[in-house]
């Protein structure tokens, strides 16, 4: 569910909770925090359809098609062949020494 949190964590809270709330109470409790749960589940839903349409009706979704596809390469790459070219270059200058 959250990042970074395992199974033991989990244990932890259910522990708190029910030490706190306590068990008689705790349907309840669970509840209505599902109904809160599923309210902001569903507004940032809403929330993201509003976006996307936003970002649909002023053309963003081509410019990131554009920008992707026109992406440059990483630093790595660029390092690698970079280092790839020089190894060719001095290999090349060798075998004409050689000559």
């Amino acid at each position: 569910m959250l990042p970074g949190v395992g199974g033991v964590e989990y244990l932890v809270i259910a522990a708190l909770i029910i030490i706190f709330v306590g068990p008689k109470d705790l349907p309840g409790v669970l509840r209505t925090f599902g109904r809160w749960w599923g309210k902001i589940k569903n507004f940032s839903k809403e929330f993201k359809a509003s976006i996307n349409d936003i970002a649909a009706e002023t053309g963003i979704d081509e410019i990131k098609a554009s920008v992707e596809k026109n992406k440059p390469k990483n630093f790595t790459d660029e390092m690698r062949d970079s280092i790839n070219e020089s190894i060719k270059a001095d290999e090349k200058k060798d075998d004409e020494s050689e000559k």
